[in-house]
């Protein structure tokens, strides 16, 4: 079996920029099943997975036959019920498209870490219209208060701890853990990964008052 194109390891990278790494993965895995079946998505694993270990963790699940993972978002939705405002911290389209929707009487902001200006975060917030703002770290502590909720896309839970995007870092500490209605954490990868966590970082529990 000859070696899938060098180009698709900079269009996975493209691709979970504007999509996610959890949503990016499941799209290329998807489309890597149609194509050839198992032996393609081994081969992606195997090709992709060490630069990529949130898409080497979603091939393992294909392979293991769980292809289509439940995203908890009635639970999510229930975690931050009574919120006025979320301010989400990381991305994921295919988890985000089904939840904000049911979030119709919550002000959506997404945390941007990205220049002022950059096309794809631009081409992010254009997808969701007038649905969702985008905030900064420089001016997300305007939105403090009893009634705004976070919500932070985590990628897989261990016993102790969680994987976070960077952009978590940045944003949580001490002096902000009591400015906020409440930190929810949503794993969206629903399953541990297997090689090192590039791209992310480990951080406890204890950050996040409820882990869906």
């Amino acid at each position: 079996m000859s070696a899938l194109p060098p180009a698709l390891l900079e269009a996975f990278g493209v691709a979970a920029r504007e999509l996610g790494f959890c949503s990016a993965a499941r799209l290329f895995v998807r489309e890597a099943a149609k194509s050839g079946g198992e032996a393609i998505v081994r081969q992606l694993r195997d090709q992709l997975g060490r630069t990529y270990p949130v898409l080497d963790a979603v091939c393992a699940a294909w392979l293991d036959g769980d292809r289509d993972p439940a995203l908890a978002v009635d639970a999510v939705q229930r975690a931050l019920h009574g919120a006025r405002a979320v301010v989400v911290v990381g991305f994921e389209a295919d988890a985000l498209d089904a939840l904000i929707p049911r979030l119709s009487r919550q002000v959506i902001y997404f945390l941007s870490t990205t220049p002022e200006g950059d096309a794809s975060w631009e081409r992010i917030l254009a997808n969701y219209g007038e649905r969702v703002a985008s905030v900064d770290l420089l001016s997300f502590q305007r939105l403090a208060g009893s009634h705004t909720a976070v919500l932070c896309l985590l990628y897989g839970v261990a016993e102790q701890t969680v994987h976070v995007p960077p952009a978590w870092l940045r944003f949580f500490g001490d002096d902000v853990r009591a400015q906020f209605r409440t930190f929810v954490g949503w794993d969206v990868l629903r399953r541990p990964m297997y090689v090192y966590p590039r791209w992310l970082y480990e951080v406890p529990h204890s950050d996040f008052a409820r882990i869906v």
